[in-house]
């Protein structure tokens, strides 16, 4: 009877509890931001410096799309973020320390930042061992929601925002892998492309391609989950270029609204950062104020006492002192960014957008995260041509049409009317002659640069081309030892005849070897050297007239 009488009144303290969380009435302990009022209900922490760091968690992860940059932006702006004590004997202090990423996202998933009640969230469960087990419930599981129950930091239309926003970005790390959060390689469709061939979601890899990182989707998932074979591998290159041109196209006729948006974000950015700073040195200098005071109030001789008190003042003191020189460098920086000068700029990114897409300085996942906001997905197909079906967020469709690159074997092949020009120079000039002239006439490799007697060379012996040397010799054109041998002379005496011009050089490599020209009309007659020496001459050969 015992058994069943605690039993009884566990019940009926479990059944009142239920109704006080049907009507919205079950006090729980509310997060740090949220406080009791004295009629019970549920309001805002009166401290300013709380609420301006709780909106600034919602504000920063609205522009900036992921908790892990929300954290890194509080960490390199150097704010700190509160936490209540709920258990010790300093119960119900707060605590301020940079944020961990785990805090930040117990904010953004908690639905009375909202101004919600919300009940079933977790389940106690009672272990065999005697401890006990919290689970989280899912969503669709939760007993009890109700919205617009008290005051909140932002409404529940943006609450639900965030929450499909934190689950997009936590499908990267799941079984599906869907599309993600924004990373930073320059995949512009990243998360975004599907394979036209399976309906699978492609991912993303990236190659080195003459020293620049491109990105090449691939559908991976029938070789990965079922052990099949790559459905098809697209080059992003051609595929990016096009949507970001399609972007473009489309961004055209709001370019003045985004500028005039980023120009108030950015104020409205900064204002909130320096009223965070301005409150935590505020605080500092209160807290510095009343560690003075508790000094001035202590008996100077209990210097046990009086020594703690005092070495805790000056760290009072250290700390506003810092903090103080901090929020004055940091402002400085502010109203140097956001000038007049820099606001007019902020004015003129409306005729300037194309120019600053393609800037090289431009963050990658800016240019994602805008990709983002105008298209829902990508279909891919790759045959002869590449077909891109674009689906825009408004549901309307566009279909791009682009051709495939060529194999680099064809690319690093040399145009036929380049060779025929070369095979025609080489009658009458040298590989270095040639490149000279292929570059002045603006004739530039695959990888466009300019021509080089190696290169030449490279098309002489690729295409089979006969060189100047060999074209000269079966013209009849002798060398210099030949010439020695016909006309039984020393090799000094052939080049003395060269400078004479007697005979003609018409070819000449780097040792100064080279090939002579003898005209067929006349004949040379040797000089005799002694007292009565004469030099040679030539002769012309007349034909004899038939008899």
């Amino acid at each position: 009877m015992s058994e069943a009488e605690l039993h009884i009144l566990k019940a009926r303290m479990r059944g009142g509890q239920l109704n006080k969380a049907r009507r919205g009435e079950l006090e729980m302990g509310p997060p740090v931001g949220l406080v009791y009022r004295t009629d019970g209900t549920i309001g805002l922490d009166p401290d300013a410096q709380v609420q301006s760091a709780i909106r600034l968690v919602f504000e920063t992860f609205e522009r900036t799309g992921s908790a892990v940059q929300t954290v890194r932006f509080f960490r390199e702006q150097g704010l700190q973020f509160p936490r209540r004590l709920r258990t010790g004997a300093n119960k119900g202090d707060l605590l301020w320390a940079p944020p961990q990423h785990s805090r930040i996202l117990q904010v953004l998933h908690n639905p009375r930042y909202a101004g919600a009640f919300v009940y079933g969230r977790t389940r106690t469960r009672h272990r065999p061992d005697g401890g006990v087990s919290v689970v989280k419930v899912a969503r669709v599981n939760w007993q009890f929601v109700m919205p617009g129950m008290h005051q909140g930091y932002i409404d529940w239309e943006r609450f639900e925002a965030n929450q499909r926003r934190l689950a997009d970005n936590a499908g990267a790390f799941g079984g599906e892998r869907l599309s993600g959060p924004a990373r930073e390689g320059p995949a512009l469709l990243q998360g975004r492309v599907l394979c036209g061939l399976c309906g699978e979601r492609m991912g993303v890899r990236y190659s080195r391609e003459h020293s620049s990182t491109v990105p090449i989707y691939v559908c991976q998932e029938s070789a990965v989950r079922r052990a099949g074979k790559i459905c098809q591998t697209v080059p992003g290159k051609i595929v990016d270029a096009a949507v970001a041109a399609l972007m473009i196209e489309m961004m055209t006729p709001m370019t003045l609204a985004v500028s005039l948006e980023v120009q108030r974000e950015l104020e409205l950015r900064a204002h909130e950062t320096d009223t965070a700073r301005r409150q935590h040195v505020e605080r500092l200098r209160y807290d510095a104020e009343l560690a003075r005071r508790r000094y001035m109030k202590v008996d100077p001789d209990n210097r046990l006492v009086a020594d703690s008190l005092e070495a805790e003042w000056n760290d009072k003191l250290r700390r506003h002192a810092e903090a103080a020189q901090d929020y004055e460098r940091r402002s400085k920086q502010q109203a140097t960014t956001l000038s007049a000068a820099a606001r007019q700029r902020i004015v003129g990114l409306a005729e300037q957008l194309p120019q600053i897409w393609n800037d090289a300085r431009v963050d990658f996942r800016e240019r994602k995260r805008i990709v983002r906001l105008l298209l829902d997905d990508v279909t891919l197909i790759k045959a002869q041509n590449i077909t891109a079906h674009v689906r825009l967020s408004g549901g309307a469709t566009r279909t791009l049409k682009l051709e495939r690159p060529l194999p680099i074997a064809q690319l690093r092949k040399f145009k036929p009317e380049l060779v025929a020009t070369v095979d025609r120079l080489l009658d009458q000039h040298c590989d270095r002659e040639i490149a000279d002239i292929l570059n002045r006439d603006g004739w530039r490799t695959w990888e466009g640069k300019p021509f080089s007697l190696k290169k030449v060379a490279f098309i002489r012996g690729a295409y089979k081309l006969a060189s100047r040397y060999d074209r000269l010799r079966r013209r009849g054109m002798l060398t210099t030892h030949e010439v020695a041998t016909r006309f039984g002379i020393a090799k000094t005496t052939v080049y003395e005849w060269g400078r004479q011009g007697l005979i003609r050089k018409c070819y000449s490599d780097s040792l100064n070897r080279g090939l002579w020209q003898i005209a067929s009309d006349t004949t040379i007659l040797k000089g005799r050297g002694g007292r009565r020496s004469s030099s040679p001459q030539t002769t012309p050969i007349t034909a004899q007239p038939p008899e």
